[in-house]
């Protein structure tokens, strides 16, 4: 071999093509069913809490406002009624005249004055009254028995008038010496005419339509003259002085104030 000869370089061989690993598969997670319908179930069940809590406080509420409405409702009613008839006793006691030679009930709380002289009177502890403005003052009431020879000063200054019309009430044991039935008229005096009810009064067979005039020669038949009024008080108690009221011209309306002055009024039995 010839070391000079130049060396032919060597055919560089094709290596064959190695193909590159496949890559991993990734691996396949399935999806938590079973959590995600856990947390789909607890939001429903905090989706109806909060409906629930919400409707049940919107109910409570509507509920405390229609009773404060209803509660509003009944206290402007009872102070558009006249305070009395609730503080005029039920109970009753039976009082008979020597003087007037009469019986009749009247509440257990009122004080029967009978000493002669003319006149007696059942009268009753303070009670609340409506005056003719409405206003709530603390007064008594009077049922007042007169020889028909007494002065009548309430007609002083003329003929009183009918309130309203006269009403029919029937004795509930009259004796011989009486009338079955008899007439209740409701007076407004003169002097104070046009504000209310000044008094209530036994007018016999006389009835009177409301506004007619009632004169004093009428009222004055009756013997004894049988009436009840109404005074106001100086104080709450009613032990100093009183002077004449004139009653809300309602009041005969409500039951419980008028009730029971028309049962006093018909247990009157002349004996």
């Amino acid at each position: 071999m010839d070391p000079e000869a130049p060396q032919q370089p060597q055919e560089q061989q094709d290596l064959p093509d190695i193909p590159e690993p496949a890559p991993a598969p990734r691996e396949h997670v399935a999806p938590d069913y079973h959590k995600q319908s856990h947390k789909l179930r607890n939001l429903a069940i905090l989706i109806v809490i909060l409906l629930l809590a919400g409707g049940g406080a919107y109910a409570y509420l509507k509920h405390q406002k229609s009773q404060k409405d209803a509660k509003a409702a009944a206290q402007a009613a009872q102070a558009a009624k006249p305070n009395t008839g609730s503080q005029i006793a039920a109970t009753t006691k039976t009082y008979t005249s020597p003087n007037f030679y009469l019986t009749f009930s009247y509440p257990a709380n009122w004080t029967v004055t009978d000493t002669g002289g003319g006149q007696m009177s059942a009268v009753s502890p303070a009670t609340q009254l409506k005056n003719a403005q409405g206003g709530t003052v603390t007064g008594q009431i009077s049922l007042l028995i007169r020889k028909n020879t007494e002065k009548l000063s309430e007609f002083t200054a003329g003929n009183a008038i009918a309130l309203i019309d006269s009403q029919k009430i029937a004795y509930t044991k009259p004796t011989q010496n009486q009338r079955a039935n008899t007439y209740l008229s409701f007076l407004q005096y003169a002097s104070t005419a046009g504000k209310g009810l000044d008094g209530i009064y036994i007018t016999g067979d006389n009835g009177y339509q409301k506004a007619q005039a009632i004169p004093l020669v009428d009222v004055s038949k009756a013997d004894p003259i049988i009436s009840v009024t109404f005074a106001q008080c100086a104080n709450s108690s009613c032990s100093g002085k009183t002077t004449p009221l004139t009653v809300d011209s309602t009041s005969w309306s409500d039951a419980s104030f008028s009730g029971p002055l028309k049962t006093m009024l018909e247990s009157l039995s002349i004996t």
